[in-house]
């Protein structure tokens, strides 16, 4: 078994290596390593060794399955060795080194020590009564890429781009995209669709069985310890508190009284509603761009108890119209006034002559994309933090950082669900609110609700959605 201080091949190939105190939540920063070390001794939990994920252990072997660099060198080149100056051949051999490393470092060093040592009591049990031991190993591999290791290369290889939460490395959730790409050209290929076989059970359901090389053991090791390795840069958006969105649409108020031409007054109307909507109503950012001028327009005097909401959806709703009918409270405990704010983006688009399609677009009636949201939310955020900057938490120092922390896609949404837990909302009332993106997702089929809720007829559950939206 080989094992060395240098884990490419090549040391000025270097692959990105979590840090010790690697914290996902809170975007990837490295903790200070005295409050590692001081942690850690409290709890009585190992340190992580400074040479994790860059040497190979004694009894990795007999944990994943193993082919020297050499050998995989071969195989994917059909060529004798590497060239020791050719920069691509080096680049390849520190690659194979890096792709056996992470397969060997799916396992953590105690289970790796302590499966060695069952394998060594194995061996001397079997040499006291005179045999050699029941552990085979017989070869030779196949000549050809059996374990998937050029589609491991390759998601290494990319993994060295910078990326959006991470200057020297892209994300595991970007990487493996590459492995799906791989899979779906292997199941569409014709060596896999030139014989079907399938496994069925008592209810006609199948799995197909393919030839699909990154769906080896090796493969499934290599992508566990690459994960491992590099972490995870979770970065997710702030929630807006209740005060810092009464705040934002004050703001965004007197930017509509103070607005200057139709442009600059349509934009500030349609975000006023789209931040009202999204919030009180609990929708995601892309969500709250469905609203339907039209269906709020047909139902707009359907109810004198709520005002309906309207989004517009890919199959049919609830009530057989081609949109999903959202009944809202007409103002919120906070001081919201939903009605208020639907009615002037009504009269708005009406002098505009929309009276029908997007209601979240531009004076020529086009729907708006998400980062025109954000600009808009930005523009406000950042006026509130120079004048109120108690609003925001301490560790939003800038507005660099503002501008990460806060963005529409879920800011919204996670302000309104921690509104509701905050004011008790019920369990059954949260899912019912959000039960339209449930039948949106299935498209067409039969979603999967609990049994309460699909006996529950949709049209006559007013009061979850009152109840849930007043309370923000």
């Amino acid at each position: 078994m080989w094992c060395g201080k240098c884990y490419t091949s090549n040391p000025e190939v270097h692959f990105h290596v979590r840090p010790p105190g690697y914290d996902q939540e809170e975007g990837g920063e490295k903790t200070d390593p005295k409050d590692v070390a001081r942690m850690e001794a409290a709890w009585h939990k190992n340190h992580q060794a400074e040479d994790a994920f860059l040497v190979a252990r004694n009894g990795d072997h007999a944990l994943v399955p193993f082919e020297c660099d050499l050998c995989v060198f071969r195989k994917l080149t059909r060529r004798n060795g590497p060239n020791s100056k050719n920069p691509q051949d080096q680049l390849l051999s520190a690659l194979i080194r890096r792709v056996n490393l992470d397969a060997f470092w799916s396992r953590a060093s105690s289970t790796v020590k302590g499966n060695a040592a069952r394998l060594r009591k194995g061996i001397a049990l079997s040499a006291m009564v005179g045999l050699e031991g029941p552990y085979i190993h017989e070869g030779p591999l196949p000549g050809h890429d059996h374990c998937g290791y050029e589609v491991a290369i390759q998601m290494v290889l990319h993994s060295r781009q910078s990326g959006v939460n991470s200057a020297d490395h892209l994300q595991m959730e970007t990487i493996r995209k590459l492995r799906s790409a791989f899979g779906n050209q292997v199941r569409s290929s014709p060596q896999s669709t030139r014989e079907s076989l399938s496994l069925g059970d008592q209810r006609g359901n199948y799995q197909r069985l393919g030839k699909d090389p990154s769906g080896s053991f090796w493969f499934s090791r290599f992508y566990s310890g690459c994960y491992k390795r590099m972490g995870q840069v979770w970065k997710p958006n702030r929630a807006l508190t209740t005060e810092l969105m009464i705040a934002l649409l004050d703001d965004v108020e007197s930017r509509i009284d103070g607005a200057l031409g139709m442009d600059d007054l349509n934009s500030w109307v349609v975000f006023h509603s789209y931040a009202v909507v999204t919030y009180v109503t609990s929708l995601r950012g892309v969500e709250g761009l469905l609203l339907d001028l039209g269906g709020i327009n047909r139902y707009w005097n359907r109810r004198t108890d709520c005002v309906t909401i309207t989004l517009l959806g890919k199959v049919k709703g609830e009530h057989g119209d081609r949109s999903h009918l959202l009944p809202c409270s007409e103002f919120t405990n906070s001081g919201i006034r939903v009605k208020l704010s639907l009615e002037r983006l009504r009269k708005t688009k009406a002098a505009q002559g929309f009276i029908d399609g997007p209601a979240i677009s531009g004076v020529n009636g086009k729907a708006l994309y998400s980062r025109d949201i954000d600009d808009l939310l930005h523009e406000v955020l950042e006026e509130i933090f120079r004048t109120k900057r108690e609003l925001f938490p301490p560790d939003i120092g800038c507005l660099v950082e503002l501008r990460k922390a806060y963005q529409a896609f879920r800011s919204f949404r996670r302000a309104s669900a921690t509104r509701a837990m905050e004011k008790g909302v019920l369990g059954d009332d949260i899912d019912v609110v959000n039960r339209w993106a449930t039948h949106e997702s299935s498209n067409g089929a039969r979603p999967g609700l609990n049994m309460r809720q699909h006996y529950a007829q949709f049209e006559q559950l007013l009061q979850p959605f009152l109840r849930y939206t007043q309370a923000m």
